[in-house]
């Protein structure tokens, strides 16, 4: 059907937004250009609004198809796909400052680097 590759590159645009608000609003890599409060909430009700659109023209698709393994099939897809989402929107979260959704340790990546001390050689 020529709705496929729409079915497809609806799933991809979570895995290109939700990165893109991310490294964006992180001031580490943005410095002074890094969005503000408004455009890092502005941008998950946006992609937000984007998902939601995405699955429902996706659920529409399915429906249209008329065949129960078809359905299960795409439950199933469907249940991984909105975890992985679900998954890279926590990390986003957790980069753009809600360490509360952090489990255990984090190690800072720019911490670590500035900290590292040069290696000791033994005396041979």
């Amino acid at each position: 059907s020529e709705l496929f590759p729409l079915v497809i590159l609806l799933f991809q645009l979570p895995f290109a937004l939700i990165p893109v608000l991310t490294f964006t609003s992180l001031p580490s890599v943005m410095n002074d250009f890094a969005n503000g409060l408004f455009w890092r909430i502005g941008g998950g009700v946006l992609i937000l609004l984007i998902c939601s659109i995405n699955m429902y023209f996706v659920v529409d698709y399915v429906m249209s198809l008329n065949h129960v393994a078809l359905y299960i099939g795409a439950a199933v897809l469907s249940v991984i796909y909105l975890s992985f989402v679900a998954y890279l929107s926590w990390l986003c979260l957790i980069a753009l400052g809600a360490s509360f959704l952090a489990c255990g340790t984090r190690v800072s990546v720019t911490q670590t680097l500035l900290s590292e001390e040069e290696p000791s050689h033994s005396p041979k």
